[in-house]
């Protein structure tokens, strides 16, 4: 070893250092800061850019109307609540029945005053003769009754009140008894269909009856639909005298013209000595308790001029007349 000016001086064995690896990553660090503002340049240029400044405004405005949406749209929740809130309440007012109303209110143990609340039942819904009696379905309630002809009984106790509930009863009960009367004896042989038919016919004009009050107020019938019941009366009337007479009249046919006449009113045509054989041939017993509703046939029975001419027939006639008569409307004295 050499010593130069007084230092050991060590020889120069030199050798390329190759760099480590945190150098090449500080190279490359220092690479990356030096591309930033080319970087941001580049970024500022496309700001400039109309097409992206025009995205920007229409973003804008989209964030304008979707924030706008939203407060329409919780006012609007806010309403719904309110609504909601207030049928509500007031179904829970109707249902609550203070007994005070009818007696002292009972109190528990606690001495709290004790409301009941009323169940409130469900509409009773309708039947059958009462949805076609007020859609005013004539052929439908034909055909709902000839099916149900044999349970008299039923029909009897629900049909007057269904047909109440149609918009022109008096229109409706002629639309249902059809014009049957004007087919003779024969239509009605040999275990017709027409046989059951005549008889929902006259059903239906049983069941009007019974609509009728006798100490309400009178009925008013359009003067088309009576002028349509009287001009039926009258047909019905010229085929049975066709047939023979009204006294020979078959039990059928007298009753339901009698019905007839008493749901709409007596033609002037009609005597007193044709209701005298209309109610003889008829059997009243079975229909008295509707032909006592009448508002035409009673007064016209009851009258004093009626009476006196049923003393004009021979005695054994002249008796069955009035005896049938007294047990019909028991008006005779």
């Amino acid at each position: 070893m050499a010593v130069r000016n007084g230092y050991a001086h060590r020889p120069s064995t030199r050798e390329e250092e190759q760099p480590s690896s945190a150098m090449i990553r500080r190279r490359e660090a220092q690479a990356t800061v030096e591309t930033v503002p080319t970087n941001i340049e580049t970024t500022i240029e496309q700001s400039n850019d109309p097409q992206f400044l025009k995205s920007i405004v229409d973003l804008t405005a989209l964030a304008a109307a979707v924030n706008a949406f939203k407060r329409r749209y919780d006012e609007l929740q806010s309403h719904m609540d309110y609504i909601e809130n207030a049928i509500d309440s007031n179904l829970k007012t109707n249902g609550i029945v203070e007994i005070a109303a009818v007696s002292p209110p009972p109190k528990d143990a606690s001495g709290e005053t004790a409301t009941a609340i009323a169940c409130q039942s469900p509409p009773k819904e309708k039947s059958e003769a009462e949805r076609l009696c007020e859609s005013m379905c004539s052929k439908e309630l034909r055909r709902y009754m000839f099916v149900n002809i044999s349970e008299r009984a039923k029909l009897i106790e629900e049909l007057p009140g269904a047909l109440k509930l149609a918009k022109d009863p008096a229109k409706f009960v002629l639309d249902c008894i059809g014009k049957f009367y004007l087919q003779g004896r024969k239509a009605f042989a040999n275990d017709s269909p027409a046989i059951t038919a005549r008889k929902v016919s006259l059903l239906v004009l049983e069941c009007y009856l019974l609509t009728f009050d006798p100490e309400g107020e009178k009925k008013q019938v359009g003067s088309s639909v009576k002028d349509e019941a009287e001009a039926a009366a009258v047909a019905w009337k010229k085929r049975l005298v066709g047939e023979g007479w009204l006294g020979a009249a078959e039990a059928v046919d007298a009753r339901g013209l009698l019905l007839l006449v008493a749901c709409f009113g007596i033609p002037e045509s009609f005597k007193s000595m044709d209701l005298l054989d209309l109610i003889r041939q008829s059997g009243t017993a079975e229909i008295v308790g509707s032909l006592k509703r009448s508002p035409f046939l009673v007064p016209m029975m009851s009258g004093t001029l009626f009476f006196l001419e049923l003393m004009n027939l021979h005695y054994k006639g002249c008796f069955f007349i009035i005896k049938s008569f007294h047990l019909c409307f028991g008006a005779c004295e």
